[in-house]
């Protein structure tokens, strides 16, 4: 079995065994594959960056986990930013695949400052650093899954509010406007 398909089976159990509709159940499913692509891209990257660092000197590694800083604040403030909510239905997939490329760019820079830091501090760290970084994995998956159920919500409000407007007008009720 894929272990990274079972890690991400885990840890949004919660959203698999909810009472979805079909259409919400088949994001969920088409959400999982895009963070196990991403997920593989960053394990992937990880023998590569892991043998890259092997040798280094530590104040060179320094200079990795420094030029990695702006990355990981930038794609992770981007890719939280960004909503399903204000995509619209029909531009699902355009979202889906660039929420993958932020996310694979995001957790790539992520794993490649862990595993830096790693290299210069103390053993003793490891297990606070693995932590926080799984917690950084499942909570970033679980928002993302969680925002990809809003999608077209933005537009759907739209319609309605603009319906609602209609339906005022026609009665004579003008809303209040400050």
């Amino acid at each position: 079995m894929d272990p990274i398909l079972w890690f991400l089976e885990t840890i949004l159990r919660g959203f698999t065994k909810a009472r979805l509709e079909k259409e919400e159940a088949a994001f969920i499913q088409d959400n999982i594959q895009k963070h196990r692509i991403a997920l593989w891209i960053n394990v992937t990257a990880m023998v590569f960056i892991f043998l890259g660092l092997l040798h280094t000197k530590t104040d060179a590694i320094g200079t990795v986990v420094s030029s990695l800083i702006a990355p990981v604040m930038v794609l992770g403030g981007a890719w939280f930013s960004v909503s399903f909510g204000g995509v619209p239905k029909k531009l699902i997939s355009v979202a889906m695949s660039t929420t993958l490329w932020m996310f694979a760019a995001f957790v790539v820079s992520f794993s490649t400052m862990l595993v830096a830091v790693a290299f210069v501090t103390s053993p003793y760290l490891w297990p606070v650093l693995a932590f926080v970084y799984l917690a950084v994995l499942v909570g970033c998956i679980q928002y993302d899954t969680a925002d990809g159920l809003k999608a077209g919500l933005d537009e759907t409000m739209l319609r309605h509010s603009r319906a609602a407007l209609q339906y005022y007008h026609k009665e004579g009720i003008e809303p209040e406007e400050k």
